[in-house]
């Protein structure tokens, strides 16, 4: 093999290399420009339920329609716990609002979805370890527009 034919062959694996680079690299942001939103599972952003707040009255009606599977709860487990702790998985879900005991699942319907600014699960870990006991089927943390810090 020639030297221009190791030259160019160098260069050809530099030009790819570079590009997988690039390629592989996470999209910058400059300042004044807006970060895209991104659709999890586990999470209703403010973006969310804005471009839709005209079919919500409660934040019962956003997760129902956003996001149905926060309301199950994840039962099946804890199914080879003991009786006490099935106990308190079926219990259900727990609501907690701006960081305070709301109640079950059935309590967002008391809020207006009009005051909702965003709307996490938490897994049962997650619930327990920022709440304390009790949060075996997971929870749901919403912050309202008042309970913004």
């Amino acid at each position: 093999m020639s030297i221009l034919g190791s030259h160019r062959r160098a260069l050809y694996v530099g030009a790819l290399v570079s590009l997988i680079v690039v390629g592989c690299a996470p999209p910058s942001t400059t300042a004044g420009t807006t970060t895209r939103s991104t659709k999890t599972y586990t999470e209703i952003q403010s973006a969310e339920i804005d471009a839709r707040a005209v079919e919500f009255r409660t934040a019962y009606d956003i997760v129902h329609t956003l996001r149905p599977s926060m309301l199950m709860s994840r039962e099946r487990a804890v199914e080879r716990q003991s009786p006490a702790t099935l106990w308190q998985a079926r219990r259900g879900i727990k609501v907690y609002l701006d960081g305070i005991a709301y109640g079950g699942v059935e309590s967002l319907a008391t809020i207006p979805a009009s005051t909702v600014l965003e709307v996490r699960w938490l897994s049962a870990l997650d619930a327990t370890t920022r709440f304390g006991t009790g949060n075996i089927a997971g929870a749901i943390l919403v912050t309202s527009l008042s309970g913004r810090r």
